[in-house]
């Protein structure tokens, strides 16, 4: 509970810093950061030892969505590529569902396929940041009538990492 408070409040906030290639490089780097913290809980899960799931651990998964939505909107605002949008946008949707799922589990030891999905996504991320610091769409390029359409569920989204 204390977990959804502390996401309701920052989600109140108004976000201080406009979406950029800036903002794509230091979500890369938080994705890298967030990648080794989860492979260290999971390393844990799979030892049998304690998975503790830190507020700040949950909070910077929710920060980690709210960013990837923020450069989804980025993209689209500098007619950038279509793919990558909607792979902002699946990061920002799986962010919040694997995020629910470990605070379901908040009381238990975190499931390891929740942390081995955050995981293998903070992973792609770094690769994406670099992608998303390229942001000038190809010369001539004009969006055309539903170019911009993402697929209907983030797993779509999350395909073309893959």
């Amino acid at each position: 509970m204390k977990r959804l408070l502390s996401c309701l409040i920052f989600a109140a906030l108004p976000l201080s810093a406009d979406a950029s290639t800036e903002l794509a490089r230091q979500w890369g780097l938080e994705a890298g950061r967030l990648s080794a913290e989860t492979n260290h809980l999971m390393l844990a899960v799979d030892m049998g030892e304690p998975a503790f799931v830190s507020d700040r651990y949950a909070l910077d998964i929710y920060r980690f969505g709210r960013t990837s939505a923020d450069l989804a909107r980025w993209i689209d605002a500098s007619d950038g590529p279509n793919d990558l949008s909607c792979i902002f946008r699946g990061m920002a949707v799986e962010s919040e569902t694997q995020l629910s799922a470990l605070e379901a589990s908040a009381d238990e030891q975190p499931d390891r396929e929740n942390l081995r999905r955050l995981a293998s996504m903070f992973s792609d991320a770094e690769m994406i940041a670099v992608a998303a610091q390229i942001r000038a769409p190809a010369p001539g390029h004009i969006a055309r009538e539903g170019e911009r359409a993402c697929p209907a569920d983030a797993g779509a989204a999350l395909s073309a990492l893959r």
